[in-house]
């Protein structure tokens, strides 16, 4: 129970961490050059997860040619997601950023649905349209609008439903681990290379933060945050009872803290879109009436411990 624990306090810590992170590097030191900071983050992912492996922590057997050629299309929008999604984040404030994006698993839902031609509950067909009307009105209403963040935006999300929508319709004999060593690896492969065809490398060596401690450390610090947000993500999605719970609710803290942060410029319409964001995606992910039932359940639970440690004290 307390390694459940520990791993949620660990992913929660290292998600909003990492959004922080990479924010600082990409905005306030402007850092753009994704081949190479996502390289690095994919580079230091792949490496903890064979470290793991090699360890005896974690088991990546099942990762065959044939599963690795099967899962190619995913890994390739993966690159697509992390570098599209680095360049609009460079733009873009972090609330836009998640709750725009949050929109993609709308969508992934609506699709889900139709192909089994089930019916949602109320409450998460009410989340579903505050999460795309909130994604839709950000977009018109966000003060800070930079059309080529948008344009990133756009294109990350496409990747990420391109990539959802693969790993909900293909079969595949990979766990998620191994999936995210695949997903690592290809990035590196591909990345590298990337990074000298597309001028970066260059372009780093004339960075003007180049040797400043504190650009080191925030990026030297990405990657072991990227790296520990996918695999406690991976052990918290598949080892917990309510991982949308605290998905929804990592992602709100991030969203709020992020506005502590760094300046974002608000007017009461985005303030609102926030709102409406948050509000349906807690719909989208947080059945409340499971979640009400489990507090009854603990709540019956810890009376009954207590009814039967008064009874053994009154025996003795």
């Amino acid at each position: 129970m307390w390694k459940t624990t520990l791993i949620i306090y660990i992913f929660s810590a290292s998600y909003i961490t990492a959004i922080l992170c990479n924010k600082y590097v990409l905005s306030v030191l402007q850092f753009t050059l994704p081949t190479l900071f996502q390289g690095w983050q994919t580079f230091t992912a792949a490496t903890t997860i064979f470290a793991a492996h090699y360890s005896g922590h974690l088991h990546i057997s099942r990762l065959t040619p044939g599963g690795v050629i099967g899962w190619m299309p995913a890994s390739l929008s993966f690159i697509g997601i992390i570098y599209a999604g680095s360049r609009a984040l460079s733009h873009i404030p972090i609330p836009m950023f998640l709750l725009i994006r949050n929109s993609v698993e709308s969508f992934i839902e609506i699709v889900r649905w139709i192909v089994r031609r089930t019916l949602p509950s109320t409450q998460k067909l009410l989340g579903s349209f505050l999460t795309v009307l909130s994604a839709v009105a950000l977009w018109y209403v966000d003060p800070q609008y930079d059309r080529d963040g948008y344009f990133w935006l756009v294109s990350h999300m496409v990747f990420l439903a391109g990539y959802k929508l693969y790993a909900e319709l293909k079969s595949t004999e990979l766990s998620s681990m191994e999936k995210l060593w695949c997903n690592s690896i290809v990035s590196v492969i591909l990345l590298a290379p990337g990074s000298f065809l597309l001028g970066h490398v260059q372009d780093a060596w004339e960075f003007p933060l180049l040797t400043h401690s504190h650009f080191h450390i925030a990026f030297l610090a990405s990657g072991p945050l990227a790296a520990s947000v996918g695999i406690t993500g991976i052990l918290v999605q598949e080892g917990t009872k309510f991982p949308d719970h605290i998905s929804c609710t990592v992602k709100t803290l991030t969203v709020l803290m992020s506005l502590m942060v760094f300046h974002v410029t608000l007017t009461t319409a985005a303030f609102l879109c926030i709102l409406m964001g948050i509000t349906g995606e807690v719909l989208q992910k947080i059945d409340l009436k499971d979640f009400s039932a489990t507090l009854d359940l603990k709540y019956e639970e810890r009376t009954s411990l207590s009814s039967h440690s008064i009874e053994i004290s009154a025996e003795t």
